[in-house]
């Protein structure tokens, strides 16, 4: 094997358009349709508010991943060929080695949202959050939880609810109010359509964060 990759065909990808003109100064989403050969993939061609995105054949672009307790994984590569018949899609060919863009299993996006939890069924707790991550999320409640509890979390992500089943990992009094608790929930049985939302969504965050210079 050429390149080292992690992917499956149907991962979600990131596409940066590094050298070629688009309308769109954004990193935009695709997803892995076909491994071809040991470097040259097929990928979706990027949809942007419901608008095809034509990036066009000889521009350059930077592929960017996320895998499940692996890391995050970027690496360039050419567009060598565009088909914009029934189904639209760009073939890439990588030209450089895949890196990890983050080691540590899951980036931790600090962002305050609102969060109700439940167990069997019956409510338990508010809070808000004070991180979160693909695998998991920290937040602040006015009452405690018992540690390896299994519980049903509800929080809204630009303006979408999520249902996500969590296990309790910590719960500590919470050393700037001592009449509050932090509690930490690992996600389980987490579908890939929700974990390819929250990926999405901390992506978004990052790049707003990094123009601003904050990361």
């Amino acid at each position: 094997m050429k390149y080292k990759n992690f992917f499956e065909v149907g991962d979600k990808l990131e596409i940066k358009v590094i050298d070629g003109y688009i309308d769109i100064n954004k990193n935009l989403i695709s997803q892995l349709m076909e491994i071809t050969s040991e470097d040259e993939y097929i990928v979706a061609m990027p949809i942007y508010k419901g608008k095809l995105i034509n990036i066009p054949k000889g521009s350059k672009v930077s592929i960017i991943y996320s895998v499940k307790d692996k890391g995050i994984y970027c690496f360039d590569a050419n567009v060598v060929y565009r088909n914009n018949e029934k189904i639209a899609y760009i073939k890439i060919k990588q030209v450089n080695e895949t890196k990890i863009k983050q080691r540590r299993n899951y980036y931790r996006l600090h962002i305050s949202n609102k969060i109700s939890v439940y167990y069997k069924e019956n409510f338990v707790a508010n809070g808000y959050t004070k991180d979160l991550s693909e695998g998991g999320l920290k937040f602040i409640s006015d009452a405690g939880l018992e540690l390896n509890t299994v519980v049903i979390c509800k929080l809204i992500i630009d303006d979408e609810e999520l249902t996500i089943k969590s296990q309790v990992i910590r719960s500590n009094v919470y050393e700037k109010n001592l009449e509050q608790f932090e509690i930490s929930l690992k996600f389980i049985e987490l579908s890939k359509n929700i974990r390819d939302y929250i990926v999405a969504y901390i992506f978004r965050q990052q790049r707003i964060l990094r123009q601003k210079g904050l990361i």
